[in-house]
């Protein structure tokens, strides 16, 4: 009988194999599912940024008046009687009320890169409501970056006179 237990070198060099390619293929899966997670946390940030900026501008500027000529900046007058301004800057949508400073509704690591806005019967008496159409583009991201674009048309709440 013989009483030597154990692997033969053929069989540890099969197990080695199989644990490899085993191994190789979960790698390959967490490293897939790590860029997923990377992209929608991306598509988060920016989804949010450009929401809230969109947001802000649009609850302003739909109860305001005396509406600038639009362009990559836009000024008006808030309900308050202030004069509110938004520009893209820097990769970085900025707001400044009266003659304070510019801050920024947007956060570092999303970069605008295009912000116009088009405003239509900004004049009094012209016969048209004012209105204005926001557009916006901007990016997040790293490695995976994530681009998002948003356009909406905001109308003036008072008839125009």
């Amino acid at each position: 009988m013989n009483s030597n237990k154990g692997f033969t070198i053929i069989e540890m060099v099969v197990a080695v194999g199989v644990f490899a390619v085993v191994m190789t293929v979960s790698l390959a899966a967490f490293l897939n599912v790590s860029d997923i997670q990377k992209r929608a946390e991306a598509l988060r940030v920016i989804n949010d940024n450009l929401n809230f900026s969109l947001e802000t501008m649009m609850r302003e500027i739909r109860a305001g008046n005396t509406y600038g000529a639009g362009g990559t900046s836009f000024d008006f007058t808030d309900i308050d009687g202030n004069q509110i301004f938004y520009r893209l800057n820097a990769g970085r949508i900025e707001k400044k009320v009266g003659s304070g400073s510019y801050l920024a509704l947007t956060a570092p690591e999303v970069n605008i890169t295009k912000l116009l806005f088009i405003s239509r019967g900004e004049l009094a008496g012209d016969g048209l409501q004012p209105r204005v159409t926001i557009v916006i583009t901007g990016s997040a991201g790293e490695k995976t970056v994530i681009k998002l674009n948003l356009q909406t048309t905001i109308s003036q709440r008072k008839i125009d006179s």
